[in-house]
């Protein structure tokens, strides 16, 4: 009878210790409240600063190859991909004159603003700039 306790509590380990990584792991929607409204308020402002020469304030896009951030030209293109590729996207290319130049916690502001656009819900906590959080949230569609 010893044995079969053992084995029991192993099983029992094993399969708690199981649910709680995957759990931990859990991708998640831009749908969930990921960013706070506070956020999206601070993103507002980068976006004027440093993104709205280009992308216009409405973010519907510019002249010539400027793609839009709001609306369907923004879903069809990032549908189905994660904020952790949005993010990588905006850090390496934008602004066009100098990529980078502003700080992780600006480009993840922008991201809040960019989704409240988009009329993704706010959540109570601001969106995370760390790379793994962002990639396990999914960007879907709005509707």
């Amino acid at each position: 009878m010893q044995v079969n306790l053992h084995w029991l509590c192993f099983c029992v380990l094993t399969v708690s210790l199981t649910g709680t990584g995957s759990w931990a792991h859990a991708a998640t929607s831009v749908k969930n409240g990921v960013f706070s409204q506070a956020q999206a308020k601070r993103g507002q402002g980068v976006i004027i600063e440093a993104c709205a020469s280009c992308h216009s304030i409405s973010l519907l896009g510019g002249e010539g190859n400027t793609p839009p951030l709001v609306g369907d030209g923004f879903q069809n293109k990032w549908n189905g991909l994660t904020l952790k590729d949005l993010f990588q996207k905006a850090y390496s290319t934008m602004p066009p004159e100098s990529p980078g130049r502003l700080s992780k916690s600006d480009y993840v502001d922008a991201l809040a603003f960019i989704l409240s656009s988009n009329k993704y819900p706010p959540g109570d906590k601001d969106l995370s700039s760390n790379l793994e959080a962002l990639g396990q949230i999914k960007i879907e569609p709005y509707q």
